[in-house]
């Protein structure tokens, strides 16, 4: 899952010139994502490993990235 979100990061930025600041995915992606992490129920620490808001939606079906101007901090524990 590390490898796929950096891809699909590196890509944004090579196509955009900045990194992206947004992470969309589906629940079953984060756990994926938390089963190859040091601490995987510290959820501050994942938003901080990965420099990006995360974004939960079900109907995600790959990860996908983005950009926003004003990204919202508000975090969801799982």
């Amino acid at each position: 899952m590390l490898s796929y979100i950096y891809s699909v990061a590196k890509e944004f930025e090579r196509e955009h010139g900045f990194s992206p600041n947004l992470l969309y995915m589906n629940y079953a992606h984060l756990e994926c994502l938390k089963q190859q992490l040091e601490d995987p129920n510290d959820f501050n620490a994942i938003l901080v490993f990965l420099g990006m808001e995360l974004i939960l939606q079900q109907e995600a079906i790959h990860p996908s990235v983005a950009w926003s101007h004003s990204p919202w901090k508000e975090a969801v524990y799982i």
